[in-house]
């Protein structure tokens, strides 16, 4: 994974996996007979510590119910994502989860996430991009089928949700938050299958999905999704300035978020008439689109919206109370391109 010298890493991977369990998973993608053979150990031993590095989010099989043809995690970003999705997994107790949260946030902070930001650094175009709150926009003409998280959501067969390993280990280390929504982290068709199978996730139906959608966009956590026309992906997130893994590092080093994430095909705007100047506004928005101005002829401050920092979320008009704020389409359906770029580090 490119951190073989990082003690940090092997303090993870030691949390994560016994001696006998590493050399196992070192071994793949080897079968148990085969390995059992190599290391002079039963076949029955080998399948159940397989069984139990796949729960533990070390290993992926290509069949989820049989676990054949296992495999060691591709990269650090998998091995991050399964190993601290542990929703219902009862492997840990409290204090033993906390403190392998513990472990992954010094390394994250210390060590990946400087890392990602040289990665970042050389993207040309962004591989992700916000998408819209569907209630911000729905009742404007045009929407494409990439722009509304309803039909992104029809378009998949299997649908799981689980807690956001971001939001979930930083809350539980005590970081701050503002957003208290932590089982968002939708996973779609072989993703969907993985969770549930795993027991990390569970099983929704089309309007179970679109209730959560709903407190999502409620919480004000911004939707992320691929950035081209495409209605496939294996997970989708809804994001944090305080706790993602792409946001948070990008906005603590400094980095442009524009660099990953492309803009929704909306902007904000405000009726000054209406606007009543309470300013709710302005703690939802997370990209710091929006300032309170002295408006000619108001003893109130008013909304004024940076174009170019508003990212289209849609998150600041639905709580606001008196209408003022609403949607707009600014940019054609070619701003979203046919086929996106990698999808990055």
């Amino acid at each position: 994974h490119g951190y073989g010298s990082s003690a940090r890493y092997q303090r993870i991977l030691e949390f994560l996996m016994t001696p006998q369990q590493a050399l196992i998973a070192a071994d793949l993608p080897s079968t148990p007979e085969e390995i059992a053979l190599r290391q002079g150990i039963p076949v029955e031993t080998v399948k159940s510590e397989i069984d139990t590095l796949f729960r533990k989010g070390v290993i992926f099989p290509k069949d989820f119910h049989t676990l054949e043809f296992p495999r060691f995690a591709r990269g650090v970003g998998q091995l991050h994502d399964a190993t601290q999705s542990i929703l219902d997994i009862k492997l840990y107790d409290d204090e033993t989860k906390k403190e392998l949260f513990r472990l992954w946030e010094e390394f994250c902070e210390e060590e990946w996430y400087p890392d990602r930001m040289a990665d970042i650094d050389r993207l040309v175009h962004p591989p992700m991009r916000v998408v819209a709150a569907y209630r911000a926009i729905k009742d404007l003409p045009d929407i494409q089928p990439y722009d509304d998280m309803r039909e992104i959501i029809k378009a998949q067969e299997h649908l799981a949700v689980c807690s956001c390993t971001c939001r979930k280990r930083r809350t539980t280390l005590g970081m701050a938050c503002e957003h208290s929504h932590d089982i968002n982290c939708f996973q779609f068709n072989r993703g969907a299958e993985y969770a549930t199978i795993r027991g990390t996730g569970r099983r929704l139906t089309f309007q179970q999905a679109l209730k959560i959608i709903d407190e999502i966009e409620e919480d004000g956590l911004v939707h992320v999704w691929r950035n081209d026309r495409s209605m496939a992906m294996t997970v989708f997130c809804s994001c944090c300035l305080d706790c993602c893994m792409v946001w948070h590092p990008i906005d603590t080093h400094e980095k442009d978020i524009g660099k990953y994430w492309a803009k929704s095909r909306f902007q904000a705007q405000v009726d000054l008439e209406l606007c009543s100047g309470c300013q709710v506004c302005v703690d939802r928005c997370m990209f710091g689109a929006i300032d309170m101005v002295k408006v000619p002829g108001s003893k109130k401050l008013k909304v004024a919206i940076d174009p170019e920092k508003c990212f289209g979320c849609g998150v600041c008009v639905l709580k606001c109370q008196p209408a003022a704020l609403s949607m707009k389409t600014v940019r054609p359906p070619e701003h979203v391109p046919e086929v996106g770029a990698a999808l990055g580090p």
